[in-house]
């Protein structure tokens, strides 16, 4: 196993894909602490400042620069924007994919899956080193997202719209449970369709169809769906940061281990059954 995640890792430091994901996360987060505002992809949610307001969205539209965009977003009132920010942590969900890619899929794609399993490496290790190279390395990506905003948004706005340290560390234990069952999902899609160009096919639109076709559902039929905007992943992610109970914490957390033991249940279970050519 640890054969396994050490030749991952050195391929991995080799290549490309890693050092651009650190890239597009230092960007994102310098153009949020600049713009005061937590970007996302998905539904809006979650935020300090209600940016659909008409009112808000004339005075934001009559802005010719950003140190006077700065002006107006700061006239709305302080606030912890790191907060907003891993609130949003959605966004992680498309970087986890080109974890999973560099990892795992392309082991599929290259053929190089049979080689290593012919070399006296079970099925069981082979997917166990993955599992663990993958969520260890997405939560460097989550750590590594939440504290360089921490820093840039200190750097670049100051105390009074910053959190505290512990507070970030809050935030980042109980959104953990809930993005390790997401990322245990991505991994069982990867061995169940195994090639890149399918898995990027299913997995990119996966979160925002999800939500399109349920809120869609929920509108037509005027179904009361708290379940949905309590539990639903990036509401979930949004509500975890927003002073929640200990209930809800975790009825969240129980969620994710859920996400774990399901989704890993039936990776393996595939990838057991299949044989590989």
């Amino acid at each position: 196993m640890l054969s396994i995640i050490k030749s991952d890792l050195y391929r991995i430091s080799k290549g490309k894909a890693i050092y651009i994901v650190i890239l597009i996360i230092l960007i994102l987060n310098i153009v949020s602490a600049v713009g005061l505002d937590a970007g996302h992809i998905g539904l809006s949610v979650g935020t300090n400042i209600d940016v659909t307001d008409t009112e808000t969205l004339a005075q934001i539209s009559s802005v010719n620069s950003i140190s006077d965009y700065r002006k107006l977003m700061k006239s709305f009132g302080t606030f912890p924007l790191d907060k907003d920010v891993i609130g949003q942590n959605v966004n992680l969900y498309y970087l986890f994919i080109v974890i999973v890619v560099i990892i795992l899929c392309t082991d599929f794609s290259n053929k190089s899956i049979k080689n290593t399993l012919s070399s006296a490496i079970s099925k069981r290790k082979y997917y166990l080193s993955k599992l663990f190279l993958i969520l260890g390395l997405s939560t460097i990506i989550v750590l590594f997202n939440n504290y360089s905003f921490y820093l840039i948004n200190l750097i670049i706005n100051g105390k009074a719209f910053t959190s505290s340290l512990i507070d970030i560390g809050k935030y980042t234990v109980v959104q953990l449970p809930l993005i390790y069952g997401i990322i245990s999902m991505l991994c069982c899609f990867a061995f169940i369709f195994r090639k890149t160009s399918i898995f990027n096919t299913v997995t990119i639109p996966f979160i925002m169809a999800f939500q399109l076709i349920v809120t869609g559902i929920i509108n037509l039929f005027h179904i009361k769906a708290d379940w949905f905007f309590n539990y639903e992943f990036q509401y979930a992610l949004v509500n975890l940061v927003n002073n929640p109970t200990t209930s809800y914490i975790i009825k969240c957390t129980l969620l994710g281990i859920f996400y774990i033991i399901f989704f890993n249940i039936i990776g393996y279970y595939l990838f057991k059954k299949t044989d590989i050519n």
